[in-house]
């Protein structure tokens, strides 16, 4: 009885944590890559990625990996908050596995550019946006690490981070890791 009731104890364990499974599959599961020459001569793979039981309903995910395949950043949030902000209306149409694939191809395209080609943060004003006339732009830095940054004209890559927004990642020189240096939107 001791081995019977000890048998039960493991197959109850051992079933803990294993997801159900009813053969279906997600069905919204799709991706797109593009390389960029961000952290070194061999190229970088960004990759954004849905997956749900819809793709209205997917989570959409951007990942950028060094050549290694290492990850460098993620970002993540839905189809509708990067295409229309916010979460889908009542009775709205679905979104098909061709407008998915369209969007996903479009932001894993991310924008290759200088840090030397962002704004100045003029001596003496509060803030960057201040006397912004196009867009609002936030940074995570001082005005002098901001200044140093740029002025360095370093390797930079921008993504969307919602439906008019963008965020700016550079490689800190002192850390050696990634980081937002600018976010900006109207």
């Amino acid at each position: 009885m001791r081995r019977l009731l000890l048998g039960l104890a493991a197959l109850a364990l051992s079933a803990c944590g294993q997801p159900a499974s009813n053969g279906a599959q997600a069905a919204c599961s799709l991706s797109a890559t593009h390389e960029v020459a961000w952290t070194s001569a061999a190229p970088d793979v960004v990759t954004a990625t849905a997956s749900g039981p819809s793709c209205a309903q997917a989570v959409v995910q951007l990942v950028v990996r060094n050549a290694a395949g290492d990850p460098l950043w993620a970002f993540a949030s839905t189809y509708y908050d990067m295409t229309a902000g916010g979460i889908p209306p009542e009775g709205a149409s679905p979104v098909s596995a061709e407008q998915m694939n369209t969007f996903l191809a479009g932001w894993a395209d991310v924008s290759e550019m200088r840090s030397g080609e962002l704004p100045e943060w003029r001596e003496g004003v509060a803030t960057l946006t201040e006397g912004a006339t196009t867009f609002a732009y936030d940074t995570p830095f001082d005005r002098d690490t901001y200044e140093m940054l740029r002025v360095r004209n370093l390797a930079m890559i921008c993504y969307a981070a919602a439906v008019e927004a963008s965020q700016c990642l550079i490689v800190d020189p002192a850390s050696r890791a990634p980081a937002m240096i600018v976010a900006y939107g109207p």
